[in-house]
C-alpha cells in the first residue's frame, strides 16, 4: 500500500536546485499531495496512464502526451509506443553533479517512503560506453499489474539530470548506451 503523506515527494528538490545555480528554475511538485498522485499514477498504469494524458505529439513509433498531473511541475510526460506500452516520465536538469546527487538521494528516499514496504528497491550504477554514467534505483512490487518505478541520476559529460520513470520493468532504462 502506498503511504498517503502530505510530505512533498519532489518539493525538497527545490532548495537543492537553487543552491547549485540561480539560473535554474525552481523544481516543485505540480500537485498538492505528491504521494497520492504517485499512487494514482501507479494505479493507472494498466490503462496506459489514460487519466493523466493531455495533449499529444505523434511520431513514427511513439506518441508523447503532456501529463495532466505533474510529480515535478512542468517536467513530466507520458510516452505511448505502438505496441500498447506506456511510461510516465519526468526529467529535471541539474547545474552540477553535487546538486544532481542531492536531488537523486532525496527523491529516492521520498519515493521509498511513498511507495511503502511492499516495494523492493534495487540500486545500481548506470554505464555509458563501459564507463560510469550515474546511478539508478528501481522499485518493484509483487503485484502482477504494477509498473516499475525507477529514479536515475544521469551524467552525460558535463550535463547532469535526474530522471523518474514509471512503466514496464522491461523498458525501464538500466543503463544508457
Amino acid at each position: 500500500m502506498v503511504r498517503n503523506s502530505t510530505a512533498a515527494l519532489i518539493l525538497t528538490l527545490t532548495s537543492a536546485a537553487l543552491a547549485g545555480c540561480s539560473s535554474f528554475q525552481p523544481v516543485t511538485s505540480g500537485t498538492e499531495d505528491p504521494c497520492a498522485t504517485l499512487q494514482n499514477i501507479v494505479a493507472d498504469y494498466p490503462t496506459g496512464f489514460a487519466d493523466f494524458r493531455g495533449g499529444s505529439s505523434n511520431f513514427n513509433s511513439v506518441t508523447i502526451y503532456r501529463a495532466k498531473e505533474h510529480l515535478i511541475k512542468g517536467h513530466c510526460e507520458i510516452w505511448a509506443w505502438g505496441n500498447g506500452d506506456s511510461a510516465y516520465t519526468c526529467t529535471v536538469s541539474a547545474p552540477d553533479k553535487e546538486v544532481a546527487e542531492t536531488m537523486h538521494a532525496r527523491a529516492a528516499s521520498e519515493l521509498s517512503e511513498c511507495l511503502g514496504p511492499d516495494w523492493q528497491a534495487e540500486k545500481g550504477v548506470r554505464e555509458r560506453d563501459g564507463k560510469p554514467a550515474g546511478e539508478r534505483i528501481q522499485f518493484t512490487s509483487g503485484e502482477a499489474k504494477a509498473p516499475a518505478v525507477a529514479l536515475h541520476r544521469v551524467e552525460d559529460h558535463r550535463r547532469h539530470s535526474v530522471y523518474l520513470y514509471i512503466g514496464t520493468g522491461a523498458r525501464s532504462p538500466q543503463q544508457t548506451d
